[in-house]
């Protein structure tokens, strides 16, 4: 455990990191965190490393906690893994966030500021504009789980402002793109030294423009409701530009390590499927997103076995015991026009898939040895040769890569998957469908590549033949759709290639309302309005006298313009 402060209330002082508690009104002495970076140690480098790894640690969760992440948090809202209800006001507590915010606020935020100005006093422009640009990602982030959150006087300098006021997501935006435009100004300045250990890119300036660029050109599409003809304007100077995360190459990813103790560098999501006594009871799969890779066209997607890693082929007699759908009589009224309310249907050969349904709060079964793990990709786990073990537990830490895998933050799918969107929607340089080709291939290669070595000679591994097969499958559905359709085409590969990241496919289901054929609540028909944002974190509302819970995490961002009960 970390002894810090938890607050919301934070005094910047540069020249001594201290965090100070707007609420406390005893007596209380403030000494620097052993934990935290301060001025005396001023190596940029020494700094920056820290930043990077802060930031996989807010995407991806920490050592044993994955689900607290805000990956995790998206997947879960959008049925790609399973949360818990069973009605939506009740699936996550406040407390659920605070880590999130602490490691935000008390650590990414606090360091970015104390590192920028040591940078550029020392003429290190390049650590500058890294420090912007994942200054941007964190701040806007924080806007798409929450809505208005504090920046101006929280993280800009002000001493002895302990309960800094809420600024609005539209503003924090506006500020993101602009820090954005200046990294990308300080990444063409002649500077002293490169970094010596860029965890994310190796120094290399122009994957950091086309970075920074990607940013902005999320913050256009994700905000293109509340501002169209600016993010039109906006996204078709960055096409033309051409200075984008457009071939996996290019991709913005955080590599973890392998070792598995003081400390344990494996990616999280590793650790919480395969680590310990089994799979942590937080971890399922959703049925639905399983029956998407699996059953939705002709063939199952190539990217399955790279994905998900079944334990077993056969469930005679396990379900029943194990899964207390399997002996209900009746399926709920409202799941009629729905397939995998208990279990995935073997439509296409693909059999042994075991997750959970959307919102179901039952408790968790013994089902160690039946439920599907994460696999290959992107958490270095084992990947799916057919061979159905129980790899679950402790004797499985060096199944795979040995969790040495990624968080996948930028993507060159999600870049074009979302240009996809703004093409079909907007009407914005390029063509969707092309757009839309694009991002499968990327996704579905750099999943492919992500350790060849497991899959190769196995006879299951995505070839050319199965990529160019399953494209052409998409590509002829959406040439028979119309706008609907297309759109919830697009969403639907967003989805799939967001697997492990989650914060995409969460904004995208807000944006755009698609897919529109998400499975229902488990338990209850009305499951009450959907989480268009999340609960104020407790150590927020609890510290700061400006920040009010909500009374329900329904709240829409300022870029979510559309209608009450839009998305469900």
């Amino acid at each position: 455990m970390k002894n810090r402060f938890k607050t919301i209330g934070l005094a910047f002082v540069a020249s001594s990191m201290l965090l100070t508690n707007g609420c406390e009104t005893t007596g209380l002495e403030v000494v620097p965190s052993p934990n935290f970076l301060n001025p005396e140690q001023a190596d940029v480098d020494f700094f920056l490393n820290s930043i990077q790894q802060l930031v996989a640690k807010l995407h991806s969760g920490t050592e044993g906690r994955a689900e607290n992440g805000w990956a995790q948090f998206g997947m879960e809202a959008v049925r790609i893994q399973h949360q818990f209800g069973p009605t939506y006001r009740e699936s996550y507590e406040p407390s659920d966030f605070d880590q999130i915010w602490d490691d935000a606020y008390s650590e990414a935020l606090i360091d970015i500021r104390t590192m920028n100005p040591l940078a550029e006093e020392a003429g290190q422009f390049t650590h500058l504009a890294i420090g912007q640009i994942l200054e941007a990602y964190i701040i806007t982030t924080l806007v798409d789980l929450f809505g208005d959150v504090p920046y101006t006087e929280a993280v800009l300098g002000n001493e002895g402002v302990l309960n800094p006021a809420l600024d609005t997501g539209a503003s924090i935006y506006a500020a993101a793109d602009q820090l954005l435009v200046d990294a990308i100004a300080n990444l063409n300045r002649s500077e002293l030294s490169l970094p010596t250990n860029d965890i994310y890119y190796g120094g290399d300036e122009s994957q950091w423009v086309k970075a920074a660029n990607t940013m902005r050109l999320r913050l256009a599409i994700q905000s293109r409701l509340a501002n169209p003809a600016e993010s039109t304007s906006i996204i078709n100077s960055l096409v033309a530009g051409g200075n984008l995360i457009l071939d996996f190459a290019d991709d913005m990813q955080f590599q973890w390590g392998t070792n598995n103790a003081a400390p344990d560098s494996r990616h999280p999501y590793f650790d919480q499927n395969y680590d310990g006594q089994g799979p942590s009871s937080d971890f399922y799969t959703c049925n639905y997103y399983m029956d998407l890779m699996a059953n939705q066209y002709g063939d199952v997607d190539p990217r399955i076995r790279y994905y998900f890693y079944r334990q077993q082929s056969d469930f005679s007699g396990a379900d029943v015991i194990t899964k207390e759908c399997v002996t209900e009589i009746t399926i709920p009224a409202w799941w009629a026009d729905f397939n995998t309310y208990c279990l995935v249907p073997n439509v296409n050969g693909y059999n042994g898939l075991w997750g959970r349904n959307h919102l179901d709060d039952d408790g968790i079964p013994p089902d160690d040895a039946f439920r599907t793990l994460h696999g290959l990709y992107p958490i270095g786990g084992p990947f799916d040769d057919d061979s159905f073990r129980n790899v679950a537990g402790s004797a499985a830490v060096s199944e795979g890569l040995a969790g040495g895998g990624i968080s996948p933050i930028f993507l060159a799918s999600n870049t074009n998957l979302m240009l996809a969107e703004a093409a079909l929607v907007l009407g914005t340089t390029g063509n969707a469908r092309t757009y839309l080709e694009n991002g499968i291939r990327q996704s579905m290669n750099k999943v492919a590549a992500f350790g060849a070595v497991l899959a190769a000679g196995s006879g299951f591994e995505a070839t050319p033949a199965l990529i160019d097969s399953h494209v052409a499958e998409i590509l002829t559905a959406f040439d028979a759709g119309d706008d609907t359709d297309k759109l919830r085409i697009i969403a639907e590969q967003l989805f799939i290639a967001d697997w492990c990241n989650g914060m995409d496919a969460y904004n995208a289901y807000r944006r755009t309302g698609q897919p529109d054929n998400l499975t229902p609540a488990t338990r209850v028909q009305d499951p009450g309005t959907f989480q268009r944002s999340m609960w104020y974190p407790q150590v927020a509302a609890d510290n700061n006298i400006n920040i009010t819970q909500k009374t329900n995490p329904d709240t829409p961002v300022f870029w979510d313009t559309n209608p009450e009960g839009f998305v469900d």
